[in-house]
């Protein structure tokens, strides 16, 4: 069974619990990795920025064979700039950029840097199965999954249900993960196939890839 993190306490931080999960099976769930206030404000932060009209239609394929399939994929994302958050991320990207330094310390995995957007699955939306790291390419290296919903009930829905990919794994596979605020989401890109079920309400997440250089 895959072992829910609570945050950090005492000498073994939340960035020590999730390195342990990576290298140990390759993913990691850790629960509270921001306050439930920080959660709130980047929640609504979001929210403010798709009212704007800041999201745009989530597209698939890498570069110029970008294209719009909503029978793949029918969310809402908004691209980040990691190196210039709002003054409401910049906690979480200071985080993310500590955990960063921490897997290359300890994993040796030469990230460089970070790439992410907001995303939001209205009621109904989903994005069918997939992998974080395109044919071809072996750049984008580790997926972190950070989710904005507050007081998310089973009944919502809306789950990631993870899959056993071309090696073997030790996680009791497939898996479904709710996506209740505070929960990061943390797993080696190439390893597992996963893909986002219907919600019956607003779904919000913010998703980063570490890569290394192109």
């Amino acid at each position: 069974m895959v072992q829910t993190l609570p945050a950090g306490n005492g000498s073994f931080s939340k960035f020590d619990r999730i390195i342990a999960d990576l290298t140990d099976t390759g993913f990691s769930i850790c629960d509270n990795f921001i306050s439930p206030l920080l959660v709130s404000n980047m929640a609504l932060e979001a929210r403010t920025l798709h009212k704007r009209g800041a999201f745009r239609h989530a597209r698939v394929g890498k570069g110029a064979s970008m294209q719009l399939r909503p029978e793949i994929r029918n969310d809402r994302v908004l691209w980040l700039d990691p190196e210039n958050p709002t003054a409401v991320q910049r906690p979480y990207f200071l985080d993310l950029e500590t955990l960063r330094k921490e897997i290359n310390r300890n994993l040796y995995l030469g990230l460089f840097e970070l790439e992410g957007h907001l995303a939001l699955y209205p009621p109904g939306a989903s994005y069918a199965i997939h992998l974080d790291r395109f044919i071809g390419s072996m750049e984008r290296v580790v997926t972190c999954i950070l989710y904005l919903n507050n007081s998310w009930q089973n009944e919502d829905g809306g789950e990631l249900k993870v899959y056993e990919g071309n090696e073997p794994s030790t996680l009791p596979l497939p898996l479904q993960v709710l996506p209740h605020g505070g929960r990061l989401v943390c797993f080696i890109s190439e390893l597992f196939p996963h893909e986002v079920l219907p919600a019956r309400r607003d779904r919000l997440s913010l998703t980063g890839w570490f890569r290394i250089r192109s």
